[in-house]
């Protein structure tokens, strides 16, 4: 997830004071390809079903058929009837880290393909309401309590007493305010219009108050428990096995970076700034992920991925969230 990632929907009277016609507006189209990964995709869906598989397998199945797709920042929105943002609704053809999980959770809800756009927009959306205001932009204080239906969180489970809790203050209005023109993705709207569009964005905020979000994470220092010599001097780390047995297949795992200092950058602190799916192979955990560094969705082992991050200043560690059975 990355600061454009976090953008836009306000109210139809910016497009009647603009005279544009948001049903005949159309969404960024998808690149070649598009067609053979939603028909594997949506055939997959049908196959889950009738072999009645578990959501674990089924997320761990068509996760892997997304696997090489590129990644590109804020690459869904609210399709051709969007105010601000009319990318499409669901493509195939790229994900940045959030949709690509997005994706792959509406697909492992879905028992036909019919199901799939309405499980998405459940999940994208509170309430389902398609519209940028109700888009679940920041996960702690949006995405995780939205989707409490679905979605449970099993830090606790992992990381016993050494679980620790992420907390932020989200300031929805002052980011709002921070959207640039760059944040508007119209397809057909002049310089003179977009400013307009870009005043009606600052202002669809308003209704929004400064809220704290909070959300549990394994501590990196639990992960990597230091190593010390006779003297009691570090001398490095081992990895600490009983918290990675207790991940399961499927979670979804997001990057904590406790009350992440971006009010000057985008107007407001932050507690997520990645997230992922955790798939075992060959006995070993995987990141399965989006990823803008790698620039496509890739697997990477889960220890030396999180061993890179273990004296980052603002990286602390990772929450664990597993898709309800019942779900």
């Amino acid at each position: 997830m990355t600061v454009k990632t976090m953008m836009l929907t306000g109210g139809l009277v910016a497009a009647m004071l603009l005279g544009i016609s948001q049903a005949n507006a159309t969404p960024t189209q998808p690149k070649d390809g598009f067609t053979r990964r939603e028909a594997t995709f949506f055939t997959t869906i049908q196959v889950n079903n009738t072999e009645s598989l578990p959501l674990v397998d089924r997320i761990t199945r068509l996760s892997s058929i997304l696997l090489g797709v590129p990644y590109a920042d804020g690459a869904l929105g609210e399709g051709s009837e969007g105010l601000f943002d009319q990318d499409p609704l669901y493509r195939f053809d790229e994900f940045d880290c959030t949709t690509y999980v997005e994706t792959v959770l509406a697909g492992a809800l879905s028992n036909s393909p019919s199901d799939f756009l309405t499980n998405l927009d459940n999940i994208r959306y509170k309430d389902g309401d398609v519209a940028f205001v109700k888009r679940n932009h920041f996960p702690s204080a949006d995405w995780f309590p939205n989707n409490r239906n679905i979605l449970t969180d099993i830090t606790k489970k992992v990381a016993g007493k050494q679980t620790k809790e992420a907390r932020a203050v989200i300031d929805k209005k002052s980011w709002y305010r921070h959207m640039t023109m760059d944040n508007l993705q119209l397809t057909s709207a002049n310089e003179a219009q977009k400013r307009l569009f870009l005043h009606a964005l600052h202002h669809a905020g308003d209704g929004f108050k400064p809220q704290i979000a909070k959300i549990d994470y394994v501590p990196l220092t639990a992960l990597f428990v230091p190593v010390k010599n006779n003297s009691g001097q570090v001398v490095g780390s081992k990895v600490n096995l009983a918290i990675l047995k207790k991940i399961p297949t499927g979670s979804i795992i997001s990057m904590i970076r406790p009350n992440w200092n971006l009010k000057k950058v985008i107007g407001t602190n932050m507690n997520v700034s990645h997230q992922a799916i955790l798939v075992r192979k060959e006995g070993k955990l995987y990141l399965r992920h989006a990823s803008e560094i790698k620039g496509k969705v890739v697997d990477q082992n889960f220890v030396r991925y999180l061993f890179h991050y273990r004296n980052s200043p603002t990286l602390k560690g990772f929450n664990v969230a597993v898709l309800k059975a019942n779900s």
